[in-house]
C-alpha cells in the first residue's frame, strides 16, 4: 500500500513530463499485474519512468503537433512496438542484449537524462514558461528571463525537493513523494496558493482506464519502429539490470529472457489501457525491498491501490501544485545522476570517461534519440575494439608451469622457442593483428627462432578468414624454417580448424595436448634430425 501511494505522484509526475499525465497513473495498473504473473524476479517493481517519460516527451511529443489525443495514441503505439519487439526477443533468448550498453555510455546517458528532466520541469520550478526547443535552449532562455520568476513557485518546488531529498537520506522508510503529495496539497487548500500565481493540477477524471486500441496510420508505423528499438535497447538495459542488482543483493536468480517476455506484454497492456511506456523503477523497488518484501504480490497490491485513488480520491489530487510535481521530478533526477560513476572511470581509463562525457554532451546538446545513437555507436566500438585488441601475450616457463612472462618476471623464454598465447574468438577483425604478432615473434630474436608454438587454450572460435590466415601462416614460416604448432585446442575450435582445412595444412603431428608436449616432442624431433644430419 505505501508502494501504491507513493507510484501516485510519481506516476502523475511522469505522465505529466510525456505531456500525458492520466497515462501514467493509468500505466501504474494492470502493468504491474501482468508483469507479476509473468516475470521472473521477486521485486522489481514496473512502472513510467524518467527514461521513458523524456523519451515520449522529446522524441514522440514532437510528432503529434500539440494534439494530446495524437499523443497519446502514438506513446501507446509506442508501447506496443516495444511489447512486441520485447516478446520476440524473449522468445528469440536475446535477452544478452541487456549487456550490450557498456557502463561508460550509460553513466553519460543517465546523466545527460538527469539534466533533460529538469531542464523539462524549469516551467514547473520557476512559474514562467521561457519557451526553447532543445535543452539547451530551455536553459539559456530560463536564465535569461529570470526576472519573471513567480518565487512562491519556486519556494515550493525548492521545498519539494529538499523535504524527498532529506527523507531519502535520513528517513528512508518514510516515502518522501507521498509526504510532498500530501503537504502541497493541505498548503494549496489552506492557504490558497492560487492568488499567488501557483498553478494546480486541477480537474482530473476519475474512474479506471477502458481497453482501448491506439488508434494510427501506416506512415507512424514507420515513424515509430526506429524510435521503438532505440526505447527497448534502453528499458530493458535498465530492466535487467535494477532486477539483477536486487536479486544479487538478496540472493536469488533472474531469467533474463523472462523478463524481457514479462516487459514486453506489460507495455502492450499499458498500450491498451490508455497508458505509456513502462520499466523497470530503482526508486519503487527499493521500496519494497526496504520493507523486506520479496514477492510479486507487493506490485499487485500496489497496483490496487493506485485503482482505489483513481476510483475515489482524485478531487484531492486536483488541488496538487504543479510546482510539487516538478520538484517531485528534480529529486529523481537527482538520483539519475551519477558523478561518482563520472570520477570512478576517469580514474579507471580516461578513454571511459571520455565516452562519458561524449554520450552526455550528445544528450544535452543534441537530444536523446542522437544520445541512444552516440551511445550505441560507442558501444559498437568498444565491442569491436574488445575483439580485435585482446589482451595477447607471450609465455615463458617458470619453475611451476608457463605463464604470461608480462606477469610473471620468473618466466623465461625458451631458446628457439617462440610461445604465443590468443585470447578470444580468432576472425576476420584480429586475424591481421594476428599474423603481425606473429611476425614480430619470429624476427629479429636473440636467439634464432626454430619453432614457433600457438597456445589455443582461449580461442573460443573461429571463422574462414582466420583458417585461412593460419595457413597462410604455415606456410610462411615453414619457409624461413620455422615449425608452426598448436597446443591446448578446445574441441569445437578443432573442428572449425578441421573444417578450414588449418589441421590437413599442419598435420596431426603438429597438433599437441600441452605446450610442454608442443616443445618436448618438436625439440625431441629437432635433436633427432640434427643427429641424423650430423651421420
Amino acid at each position: 500500500m505505501t508502494l501504491g501511494a507513493v507510484m501516485v505522484p510519481l506516476g502523475l509526475a511522469f505522465g505529466t513530463l510525456a505531456g500525458l499525465p492520466m497515462a501514467g497513473l493509468y500505466a501504474s495498473l494492470f502493468p504491474l499485474i501482468v508483469f507479476a504473473l509473468f516475470c521472473s524476479s521477486r521485486q522489481l517493481v514496473l512502472g513510467p519512468d524518467a527514461t521513458m517519460a523524456t523519451f515520449v516527451a522529446v522524441s514522440v511529443a514532437p510528432l503529434a503537433g500539440g494534439d494530446p489525443v495524437r499523443l497519446a495514441s502514438l506513446a501507446g503505439l509506442l508501447a506496443i512496438f516495444i511489447g512486441v519487439i520485447c516478446v520476440g526477443a524473449g522468445l528469440l533468448r536475446l535477452g544478452f542484449m541487456a549487456d550490450f550498453l557498456a557502463k561508460p555510455v550509460i553513466i553519460g546517458f543517465m546523466n545527460g537524462l538527469a539534466v533533460v528532466v529538469v531542464a523539462g520541469q524549469l516551467k514547473n520550478i520557476f512559474g514562467f514558461d521561457a519557451g526553447g526547443d532543445t535543452t539547451l535552449d530551455k536553459i539559456v532562455a530560463a536564465f535569461r528571463n529570470l526576472e519573471q520568476t513567480n518565487w512562491p513557485t519556486f519556494f515550493l518546488a525548492a521545498a519539494c525537493v529538499v523535504i524527498i531529498l532529506a527523507m531519502g537520506r535520513w528517513t528512508p522508510h518514510i516515502p518522501g513523494p507521498v509526504v510532498v503529495l500530501i503537504l502541497s496539497i493541505v498548503a494549496a487548500a489552506v492557504f490558497g496558493l492560487t492568488a499567488y500565481g501557483v498553478t494546480l493540477v486541477g480537474e482530473i477524471p476519475s474512474g479506471l482506464p477502458s481497453l482501448q486500441i491506439p488508434s494510427f496510420s501506416i506512415s507512424d508505423v514507420g515513424t515509430m519502429i526506429p524510435l521503438a528499438f532505440a526505447a527497448t535497447l534502453l528499458v530493458f538495459s535498465d530492466t535487467v539490470a535494477i532486477g539483477r542488482g536486487f536479486a544479487a543483493r538478496n540472493h536469488y536468480q533472474i531469467d533474463a529472457n523472462k523478463e524481457i517476455i514479462a516487459l514486453g506484454l506489460s507495455n502492450a497492456a499499458s498500450a491498451l489501457t490508455q497508458g505509456m511506456p513502462v520499466g523497470g523503477s530503482g526508486s519503487r523497488t527499493a521500496i519494497v525491498d526496504s520493507m523486506r518484501s520479496y514477492t510479486q504480490l507487493a506490485g499487485v497490491v500496489a497496483a490496487i491501490t493506485v485503482a482505489v485513488v483513481l476510483l475515489f480520491l482524485t478531487p484531492l489530487i486536483s488541488w496538487l501544485p504543479n510546482a510539487a510535481l516538478g520538484g517531485i521530478l528534480v529529486a529523481a533526477a537527482y538520483g539519475l545522476c551519477d558523478i561518482a560513476g563520472f570520477r570512478a572511470l576517469l580514474k579507471f581509463r580516461k578513454w571511459g570517461f571520455v565516452i562519458a562525457l561524449t554520450v552526455f554532451v550528445g544528450v544535452v546538446a543534441i537530444g536523446l534519440m542522437e544520445g541512444i545513437l552516440i551511445g550505441v555507436g560507442f558501444s559498437l566500438v568498444l565491442l569491436v575494439y574488445a575483439v580485435t585488441l585482446p589482451h595477447d601475450c607471450v609465455i615463458g616457463k617458470a619453475d611451476d608451469g608457463f605463464f604470461d612472462m608480462a606477469f610473471r618476471p620468473d618466466a623465461r623464454a625458451i631458446p628457439g622457442f617462440a610461445i604465443y598465447r590468443f585470447p578470444g574468438p580468432l576472425f576476420f577483425a584480429n586475424s591481421g593483428r594476428f599474423r603481425s604478432r606473429v611476425e614480430e615473434l619470429t624476427q629479429n630474436t636473440e636467439v634464432p627462432v626454430h619453432t614457433f608454438v600457438l597456445d589455443a587454450s582461449m580461442i573460443i572460435g573461429t571463422d574462414f578468414t582466420a583458417c585461412e590466415t593460419l595457413i597462410d601462416v604455415n606456410e610462411e614460416l615453414g619457409k624461413r624454417g620455422i615449425r608452426f604448432t598448436l597446443a591446448q585446442v578446445r574441441a569445437n575450435v578443432r573442428e572449425t580448424f578441421e573444417r578450414g582445412g588449418v589441421i590437413e595444412s599442419l598435420g596431426e603431428v603438429s597438433i599437441f595436448h600441452s605446450i610442454e608436449e608442443a616443445i618436448d616432442t618438436t625439440g625431441s624431433d629437432r635433436s633427432n634430425r640434427r643427429r641424423k644430419h650430423d651421420r
